[in-house]
């Protein structure tokens, strides 16, 4: 009998035990998934607080990007203005001294101040520029050749001479000193031209 009691008091003390434990499991429970409930929504408050630094740390890089591709046009724009400026000056005195030079020439020409030997040494010194294709035509570097290889050239053949100087100084008047002299070259024979048309003007006119 004693150990009958024994027994039923064991029993009691476990089943009170088991029922503390499932207390504090149920316990643990209810405050682990408050916890997780808490850590969800603290990281779910973490990614939108990151998603609208994110947002505004974009917005803020796209407005200085634009901010800099609008300084780099414009200083862009500045730069080819200055350049397109510089060109325009640097096109004004090349074509100046050009006409300086046609008409120097030409009036030495008039003069008769070269001789023939001088305008066949010049000559030769131009066979070269025929081999110049581009941006000759086939049928322009054909007929430079024609020219050049004439000791005297009509008023209208050294106009036609003198424009394909022209054409080629303005292509490779910076890289080949020939077609400078070409030019020289063809004001030279325009003015012999002139003078010598003078001339027959004035027999005619005797």
């Amino acid at each position: 009998m004693p150990e009958l009691e024994l027994l039923v008091a064991m029993l009691g003390s476990l089943i009170t035990i088991f029922a503390s434990i499932g207390s504090l499991a149920y316990w643990l429970g209810r405050k682990f998934t408050q916890i997780d409930a808490r850590l969800e929504a603290l990281e779910k408050k973490i990614d939108e607080r990151f998603e609208v630094a994110e947002k505004r740390t974009n917005e803020r890089f796209e407005a200085l990007e634009k901010k800099i591709d609008e300084r780099f046009e414009v200083t862009e724009e500045r730069t080819n203005e200055r350049f397109n400026t510089i060109e325009r000056k640097t096109g004004n005195i090349v074509e100046a001294t050009r006409n300086q030079l046609e008409f120097f020439t030409e009036f030495l020409g008039f003069r008769k101040v070269i001789e023939q030997r001088d305008v066949t040494f010049v000559r030769g010194e131009l066979s070269r520029l025929s081999s110049i294709s581009n941006p000759l035509t086939k049928e322009e570097s054909k007929r430079l050749k024609e020219l050049l290889d004439k000791d005297k050239l009509t008023l209208q053949e050294a106009d036609e001479l003198r424009e394909i100087a022209r054409k080629l100084v303005r292509e490779y008047g910076d890289k080949v000193g020939e077609t400078w002299k070409l030019l020289m070259y063809a004001s030279l024979m325009r003015g012999i031209a002139l003078s010598e048309l003078e001339e027959q003007e004035k027999k005619e006119n005797k």
